[in-house]
């Protein structure tokens, strides 16, 4: 089950679209997977998958949303729940270290920057009840389920 939801302005042709359910996760990716050999995403991973990853380690990659305190916008990433082949179970953030709306620096594992599903309805909410937040004109609704 997924979830499109966002808003789009016809008169500045600004908007936002967010992906949201399930439909979003990935089993094992390979870019991922490659990336962590490397040690792209941190030395945790690094340590945890060497040079050579194991066979039996699980990586689940999934959609996630972030909240800049700063401008108060919305932004997209990834979370990472890597299970290893003692069954223990890693998180890793894997987002941008800037806010892409306004470039300030953002610590994405710090509480309350993570956003989950209820908060960005919240959002598309106040932009469709107030109007677009760039030029003030009504928004366009986006909002599409799929099974």
């Amino acid at each position: 089950m997924g979830r499109k939801l966002g808003w789009h302005c016809d008169s500045c042709e600004k908007g936002e679209v967010f992906h949201l359910g399930y439909g979003a996760n990935a089993l094992n990716p390979p870019e991922f997977v490659a990336e962590a050999a490397r040690g792209d995403h941190g030395s945790l991973l690094k340590v945890l998958f060497g040079e050579n990853p194991p066979v039996k380690v699980d990586v689940r990659m999934r959609g996630a949303h972030f909240h800049c305190p700063y401008c108060q916008r919305i932004y997209s990433g990834k979370v990472a729940y890597v299970q290893d082949d003692t069954g223990a179970i890693f998180r890793h953030t894997i987002a941008p270290d800037r806010c892409p709306h306004c470039n300030t620096v953002v610590d994405n594992e710090a509480s309350g920057v993570r956003v989950r599903s209820k908060g960005i309805q919240r959002y598309v909410d106040h932009i469709w009840a107030d109007g677009c937040p760039f030029c003030g004109a009504e928004v366009e609704r986006i909002d599409m389920t799929w099974s």
